[in-house]
């Protein structure tokens, strides 16, 4: 069952209350118990989770944000992780609303409440949480009459590995996370995402290896069980077979969808002698492949665990960097080649660590991605690049296109036209003057959304680009259906050139359709001339890269547009 069944009268009403202020727990338990609720507290994300371990009936939590060792915000996303069917809500007097709604408003966080608050109000979306929990329950408990047997709950799977392991078993288990997944909640609604998830498990169980069990561990997020070790090779393409359905698009819930998912397994007794430690390095494991992003599929290693350390530490520091002016934004130009001149730029941004230095947007996006912060992060970039682009445009500089990534939590902000409208007023530019680059990733998930947010983009007058194309969907066949001006091929593909002779027809295909769509293309990661010699001779409009300039400061930035044309000007540091 992907979930407990519905449980009945005093035991479905419990909620836990978590504040480290003494009186504000005291104030709340009077209004809910009052209410009707049987209510528990606790004064730290610790103590809760203790209690949530012993009292598996709670299903309503409710979080101040701001508390020592745990916030809120950490302790609702260890509670989606570990108690997947627990509601969290959260009551804080924290002063920074927008910043602490922008962080928190996740898969994790069911609703978002202020202090001093309203006791109607606090009421009816406590009622509302219950009401939700018998919506998941209904439709998880109805998972049955799709067909999938044998899938385990977290409780399952930690029995079964620990009869497995006291009986000298050796075991692998393969930590399993659907990409973007929290996407599905804030676009589609939580009851549609959970009948994205029930059609994503019936998949997974039929594909199974035949000794192998699966698990659902919270969310979005499976384990698969198989009571053998096999060589790392021979694990990975396991994996690569289990999530072979998923090359293609699903039609589920009345939609066509792109699910892709990531993966990290560990072996025991070698990776992790109990089942607490073997899914805890299974799902490091996962975290490690996700920072790298590269296949094959990552077995545990015990340095990952000192990462994952260091990635919380980093995700806490991540809340100040704005405040603490830590952020940049950089600019790399693109270039015509046919003119050598600059016809665009990508703004980047970066973050410069108070005492550990620049760290890389690989490592920071994709926590803020997680947290949600790349809400208010992605809406500064955008601000202050676009008002950068107005002062170059004061001071009589060349004109070009200045180009934005926008990342998929922004692109599910249902107010996100107007608010590129609004940045773009404030700022004095046009709305031709900018372009927003979106992942292929992103824009293939779910296609037909895409189409309807796309077009109310174009609305505005603005450019739209494919960023990083050819590392999602290999099917070419959406991309008529989707109002883009640009098409950006990865750099992946263009490092090969002109050497690999696959990669060059590839290359030149894409640019060959791209044009017949009227769509221009630009090819990013260029580094040498025989990148360019070839690109050229394929007919790309447009290329980015080393070759001319890394992406710079906004002032080296406007020594590369006062020196024009750049073709045949290697950029000199």
């Amino acid at each position: 069952m992907l979930n407990r069944a519905i449980e009945e009268g005093e035991m479905q009403k419990t909620v836990l209350v978590i504040d480290d202020e003494k009186a504000i727990l005291r104030s709340l338990k009077r209004i809910l118990h009052h209410a009707g609720y049987k209510v528990m507290t606790a004064e730290s994300g610790s103590e809760a989770l203790q209690l949530l371990e012993e009292n598996r009936h709670i299903r309503v939590v409710i979080t101040d944000y701001r508390m020592p060792n745990m916030t809120g915000g950490e302790l609702l996303a260890n509670i989606k992780q570990r108690f997947s069917d627990v509601i969290g809500i959260m009551l804080t007097g924290y002063a920074d609303i927008e910043s602490v709604i922008a962080a928190l408003n996740s898969g994790a966080v069911y609703k978002y409440l202020t202090k001093p608050w309203n006791d109607t109000t606090l009421l009816a979306e406590v009622e509302s949480a219950f009401l939700h929990c018998q919506e998941l329950d209904k439709l998880r408990s109805n998972s049955g009459s799709l067909g999938i047997k044998n899938l385990l709950s977290r409780h399952d799977v930690m029995d079964l590995l620990g009869q497995w392991m006291s009986g000298g078993i050796q075991t692998t288990a393969v930590y399993l996370d659907v990409n973007m997944f929290r996407s599905y909640n804030d676009s589609l609604g939580y009851e549609v995402a959970d009948q994205i998830l029930i059609a994503l498990a019936e998949t997974l169980v039929k594909n199974l290896p035949e000794s192998a069990l699966l698990g659902q561990m919270g969310g979005d997020e499976f384990v698969m069980l198989m009571p053998e070790v096999c060589s790392e090779t021979e694990t990975q393409n396991l994996i690569e077979t289990l999530l072979l359905p998923f090359h293609k698009l699903q039609n589920i819930a009345g939609r066509e969808l792109y699910v892709s998912f990531s993966a990290g397994y560990a072996f025991s007794p070698d990776d992790g002698d109990t089942p607490e430690a073997l899914v805890r390095n299974a799902q490091a494991a996962l975290f490690s492949y996700k920072r790298s992003g590269s296949k094959p599929f990552t077995r545990y290693r015990s340095v990952m665990n000192a990462g994952s350390r260091e990635l919380l530490s980093l995700r806490s520091d991540l809340y100040q960097a704005l405040e603490k002016n830590q952020f940049t934004v950089v600019y790399q130009p693109k270039v015509s080649l046919s003119s050598g001149l600059i016809v665009g730029a990508e703004s980047l941004l970066r973050w410069q660590h108070d005492s550990l230095g620049m760290i890389s947007p690989a490592t920071f996006i994709p926590l803020a991605e997680s947290s949600g912060l790349i809400e208010p992060i992605g809406d500064w970039v955008l601000a202050t690049a676009c008002s950068q682009r107005r002062v170059w445009q004061l001071e009589g500089l060349p004109s070009f296109l200045l180009s934005v990534n926008l990342s998929g939590r922004q692109l599910h902000q249902k107010s996100l036209a107007e608010k590129v409208k609004h940045i773009l007023e404030l700022a004095g530019i046009q709305p031709t003057d900018l372009e927003l680059e979106i992942t292929e990733t992103f824009l293939i998930q779910d296609i037909d959304s895409s189409v309807e947010l796309l077009n109310e983009l174009k609305a505005l007058g603005i450019k739209l680009s494919i960023d990083d194309f050819g590392t999602g969907y290999s099917s070419l066949s959406y991309l008529n259906r989707l109002p883009i001006d640009t098409l950006k091929i990865d750099g992946s593909f263009v490092k090969e050139l002109p050497q690999c002779r696959d990669r060059v027809d590839l290359v030149r295909n894409v640019i060959q359709m791209s044009h017949d769509l009227g769509m221009t293309v630009v090819a990013e990661g260029v580094e040498t001339q025989a990148q360019l010699d070839t690109l050229n001779t394929l007919k790309c409009d447009e290329i980015q890269g080393y070759f001319y300039s890394p992406p710079v400061s906004a002032e080296q930035f406007r020594v590369l547009l006062e020196n024009q044309p750049l073709v045949g000007k290697p950029y000199q540091p």
